[in-house]
């Protein structure tokens, strides 16, 4: 009897050995790693129209925007152009008639704080490629002097030399006219 009790603490043991060794290889094999991208920047996914504010009230903006800005991108946030890009972040006063919204060609904001905006988006050397007027104006007449923003197709994209030399005529003559007018006016 003892040896057979002998026998059956040797087997048990055995086989808790055995059980011990399975279990100890199969943890001791790699876990294969998991591929998370894991970002440091935390991204924040809009889930509405960010122009829903705006054209709840600018109601000729409610089909949104046209033209050229309508399919850009934004350089700056990879995300398409929106009007507070242009336009600025509006404070809750902006609904009684606080002037906080940027606006372009009016004198209400000088010409560099307009061409700013343009510039944080339209590189000045690939305005200079595309015409040489760009230089000479960018510091005394706001970019909306002779670009349209939202029609959906700005008049002065595509003109041909002569227009855009009658575009400079029409502009000077009349800040010729202007100036003598100014000057004959006591």
């Amino acid at each position: 009897m003892g040896s057979l009790r002998s026998l059956f603490k040797g087997g048990l043991l055995m086989l808790v050995s055995m059980f011990a060794l399975t279990a100890m290889s199969s943890s001791a094999e790699p876990v294969p790693e998991q591929k998370t991208e894991v970002s440091s920047e935390y991204k924040v996914e809009l889930q509405r129209n960010p122009d829903y504010a705006c054209t709840q009230c600018h109601k000729d903006a409610k089909d949104g925007m046209h033209g050229a800005h309508s399919k850009a991108i934004n350089p700056n946030n990879q995300l398409p152009v929106t009007c507070t890009n242009c336009h600025g972040k509006i404070t809750p006063e902006h609904r009684n008639g606080v002037a906080d919204a940027m606006r372009f060609n009016e004198d209400m904001f000088p010409v560099d704080k307009q061409n700013q905006v343009c510039m944080t988006c339209h590189q000045p050397e690939k305005l200079r490629t595309a015409l040489w007027a760009h230089d000479v104006h960018i510091l005394k007449t706001s970019c909306a002097s002779c670009h349209q923003l939202h029609p959906t197709k700005d008049p002065v994209q595509g003109l041909d030399q002569k227009g855009q030399i009658k575009l400079c005529v029409d502009c000077h003559s009349k800040q010729q006219q202007q100036y003598h007018k100014e000057k004959e006016t006591p």
